[in-house]
């Protein structure tokens, strides 16, 4: 990727990706995967479903792209495609009754420097491992609307156009996912 291609917007690599320009596609792809993979991870818990979820979600954005009419729309429906198959993949293990694992993803990197308080490595490993328990806790609306709040931090009108809800709706879920969150979370407050 050369310096010209970061700065080109999605708008113009979007418009020149509907041309069948693949290389647009493929710097979109660049930037927007990591998203995807954190909001399927938070709403599944799985790695490999995860990255699974993310190709889909790739393919399918790359087949339909042409049926896109607002190209400044794409980090939204990119995003609604990756979340609605993460709910489903994740409706699905939860009616098989499993759980979401720890996330790893969640880990933070930079408490594993060399000569970093390994108490406090230790703390923070073991409340992001509750974190995540709590967050498989919830039912997977409720982790989608806090995975796009709390970690991408999209605004109440994005997270209804990705959810396909409506904006109170948005607000209710996050709230009912916050309150749960927390009461989960208490003996760490």
């Amino acid at each position: 990727m050369s310096a010209d291609d970061d700065e080109v917007g999605d708008r113009v690599l979007v418009l020149r990706a509907q041309d069948g320009d693949i290389g647009a596609f493929e710097l979109l792809v660049d930037r927007h995967q990591g998203r995807l993979f954190r909001i399927a991870y938070l709403t599944v818990g799985d790695r490999q479903d995860s990255e699974d979820i993310v190709q889909e979600s790739l393919l399918l954005a790359w087949r339909r792209l042409h049926l896109l009419d607002d190209p400044d729309a794409f980090r939204s429906w990119l995003s609604r495609i990756s979340s609605r198959r993460a709910t489903d993949v994740a409706r699905r293990r939860q009616r098989r009754a499993t759980e979401a694992q720890p996330t790893e993803v969640l880990e933070r990197r930079e408490d594993e420097r060399p000569g970093s308080d390994p108490a406090h490595t230790t703390q923070v490993n073991v409340q992001l491992q509750a974190l995540a328990r709590a967050l498989g806790m919830l039912e997977p609306g409720l982790r989608s609307c806090w995975a796009l709040r709390e970690v991408e931090g999209m605004t109440y009108r994005e997270i209804a156009t990705i959810l396909g809800i409506t904006e109170a709706t948005a607000r209710g879920r996050l709230a009912r996912a916050r309150a749960q969150v927390i009461q989960q979370m208490e003996e760490w407050r």
